[in-house]
């Protein structure tokens, strides 16, 4: 008999690959319980308040991440995250770097550009596993990069 479990770092780059898929809008809000503890951290630089985004830092349940995907999702109307590299799994902890492409749909009140402007952004997410869910999350972006393509700081 083929034990078609998954290893444990295996399981884990599932888990951190349906994350992404969150953020890229393939997940159904309601299918979160699967994959998403109750309680969950959220470790950011807050520089996305700046785009009217939910203060990161104050994310401590799932209901609070999934109106921050909201917020994300919002802003950037045909968002995509593509992660390279990763995912690298050791542990109960997952990391990748990711891209980020959209369109930016208005709405952000420190924004001055138009709608319709094309950005991208790179970060970097780690993720903690307990009980078979996430319930912690560490991510770094380009946020400020964001803010000056969104015309919200000034360019280099």
């Amino acid at each position: 008999m083929t034990d078609t479990r998954l290893a444990p770092t295996d399981h884990g780059k599932a888990l951190f690959e349906r994350f992404v898929d969150l953020w890229n809008g393939e997940v159904d809000f309601a299918d979160t319980p699967e994959f998403i503890a109750d309680d969950f951290t959220v470790h950011s630089a807050e520089l996305a308040r700046y785009l009217g985004f939910p203060d990161s830092r104050q994310i401590t349940t799932r209901d609070g991440l999934l109106d921050w995907v909201t917020a994300v999702r919002t802003l950037l109307h045909d968002v995509r995250f593509t992660t390279c590299p990763g995912p690298l799994a050791e542990g109960d902890l997952v990391a990748g770097g990711y891209t980020v492409t959209g369109t930016y749909a208005g709405g952000a009140p420190t924004a001055t550009v138009a709608p319709g402007t094309a950005v991208s952004y790179s970060g970097m997410s780690i993720v903690r596993l307990e009980n078979d869910k996430i319930a912690e999350y560490w991510v770094l972006s380009d946020a400020l990069g964001l803010l000056s393509q969104l015309g919200a700081v000034p360019g280099p």
